[in-house]
C-alpha cells in the first residue's frame, strides 16, 4: 500500500474498534482512577488497619488504632491510671493501664469487658498480669459500636470488680461503660 493511502487512511481506522482513539482515551481514563484510588488511599490508617469487628481482639498500636485515639476516660488512683480510649477511625475501643514501678502493688489483670450487639452476658478480653516491671499495657480492642468498659483488679483474668456498675468495687476499679 503506498504512503500516501495508508495517510489517508489511517483516521478512518481509529475511528472505531477496539483500539480507536475514544476507547484509547477511555482505558487511560479508567487507569488514571484506579491509579489515583491506590495511591491516595482511604486515609492515615497504618497498612494493617482494621475497622470495626475486624478489631475485635486485636492490639491497638499494631493495627494503627491508637493514631487518632480519643482518651474518653482517665482515673488515676495511689500507683497505677486506668484510661479508656475509643478510635473513630477503626470504630474500636480499648483500656490501657500504667502502673508506677515505685508502689508496691499487686501485680493486676487489665480487662476490657463488653456487651455483646445481640445481647447476652458480658463478654471481655484480657491483658493477663500487669506489674510494675512492663509498666503499661493495653488491652485488645473491642470493635464497633459495643457498650464497653476497662477494669483492673488484683484478682484472675476476666473478673469484674463492679459488674452492676462502674464504680470502684471492692477488689477493683473500672471505668464507665463507654
Amino acid at each position: 500500500m503506498p504512503w500516501n493511502k495508508w495517510k489517508e487512511r489511517r483516521p478512518e481506522r481509529l475511528r472505531s474498534g477496539p483500539f480507536s482513539t475514544s476507547a484509547i482515551r477511555s482505558c487511560l481514563l479508567a487507569l488514571a482512577l484506579v491509579l489515583s484510588c491506590v495511591l491516595m488511599g482511604a486515609g492515615p490508617a497504618s497498612a494493617d488497619s482494621c475497622k470495626g469487628s475486624a478489631c475485635t481482639g486485636r492490639n491497638p498500636a499494631t493495627m494503627g488504632c491508637d493514631d487518632d485515639a480519643r482518651l474518653l476516660e482517665e482515673i488515676t488512683e495511689t500507683g497505677l491510671s486506668l484510661r479508656f480510649y475509643y478510635s473513630p477511625q477503626c470504630v474500636a475501643s480499648w483500656a490501657y493501664l500504667t502502673l508506677s514501678p515505685n508502689e508496691s502493688l499487686w501485680p493486676q489483670t487489665l480487662n476490657i469487658f463488653y456487651l455483646p450487639q445481640l445481647g447476652g452476658s458480658e463478654q471481655w478480653y484480657s491483658t493477663g498480669y500487669v506489674d510494675p516491671d512492663d509498666v503499661a499495657e493495653p488491652t485488645p480492642m473491642v470493635g464497633g459500636n459495643l457498650l464497653a468498659k476497662g477494669c483492673t483488679t488484683e484478682l484472675e483474668e476476666g473478673f469484674d470488680p463492679s459488674p452492676e456498675s462502674w464504680q470502684d468495687g471492692s477488689t477493683g476499679v473500672c471505668t464507665e461503660w463507654h
